[in-house]
């Protein structure tokens, strides 16, 4: 039961009885007390985008209601004198409180029950950038990102500005490290098994252009395969080994749909080929110099 009494205090309450010098002090104290929650509410509003990204929002909203409650104290059984008190059973007990403390319990509690609920999910962007830093948009409404988030995967296009847009992701992988990754033709990203934190409303990933693969086998004209052979593409070189492999990894900033191969060997006559990178195995044969 909570009340307020204001005609009879006197006889009531004695011990409410108090001077004019002790009701301005409890309304100096109400007075700092409610500015110190202002102060706290406005670095809440100031600084929210910060704060829920290091998930102190709840703790700094709790430090903002303990000096409004003190603040409610203060000026009604201060000020105005009021009385109340409340009863009720907990833990197999009876619980009473009187006095100030009931406007206190009852503004923090209050503000609690009362602050609606934070959202389940957060939005996130993802931006796609090249090697050169943010600003290169190497990819616009080419590709997609893809990231997972403990067995759900989700993905979602790459636009005109390099991003991409995730609506709701689950609030437990704030501050989390997730998967995330660039799928589009002709590039790759520059970190691809590295784990990204999600601190804030957006995540930036680094592609390169994809490297290609040329692969092959030196042999001469019956067949058998030529070790040491000399394999030159794009400024690489290579040599096969002793069954007469090779292989060649060439970095996306050289790489070309069509490619010149040249082949030397000690004792054979030098051979050229057009190569497609990442296409069939390759079988140069070589022919013995005379």
């Amino acid at each position: 039961m909570v009340g307020i009494d204001r005609t009879h205090k006197s006889a009531r309450v004695p011990s409410l009885q108090r001077t004019a010098g002790n009701t301005i002090l409890y309304g100096v104290i109400a007075l700092i007390a409610f500015l110190c929650g202002g102060a706290v509410l406005s670095v809440l509003l100031w600084k929210a985008e910060v704060l829920i990204r290091l998930g102190l929002i709840g703790q700094l909203y709790y430090v903002a209601l303990v000096p409004l409650g003190l603040c409610a104290a203060a000026f009604l059984f201060g000020v105005e004198r009021s009385f109340a008190r409340y009863t009720g059973k907990q833990l197999g007990g009876t619980l009473e409180l009187g006095g100030a403390i009931v406007a206190a319990v009852l503004v923090v509690a209050g503000g609690f029950i009362l602050i609606p609920k934070p959202p389940s999910t957060f939005p996130l962007t993802v931006y796609v950038h090249g090697e050169a830093g943010r600003s290169d948009l190497v990819l616009r409404n080419h590709g997609h990102i893809f990231i997972d988030l403990d067995g759900d995967r989700q993905s979602r296009s790459i636009g005109e500005n390099g991003e991409a847009y995730f609506p709701a992701i689950p609030d437990h992988f704030r501050g989390q490290q997730v998967t995330a990754w660039v799928e589009a033709a002709g590039f790759e990203s520059t970190e691809p098994n590295k784990q990204h934190r999600v601190d804030g409303g957006s995540l930036y990933l680094s592609v390169r252009n994809k490297s290609g693969r040329i692969v092959g086998r030196v042999e001469d004209h019956d067949g058998n395969p030529i070790a040491r052979a000399e394999v030159y593409v794009a400024d690489l070189t290579t040599r096969s080994n002793a069954s007469g492999y090779f292989e060649l990894s060439v970095p996306g900033d050289k790489l070309k749909g069509e490619m010149d191969l040249k082949v030397l060997a000690v004792g054979y006559k030098t051979r050229n080929y057009k190569v497609v990178p990442d296409g069939n195995e390759l079988v140069a044969t070589l022919s013995r110099s005379e």
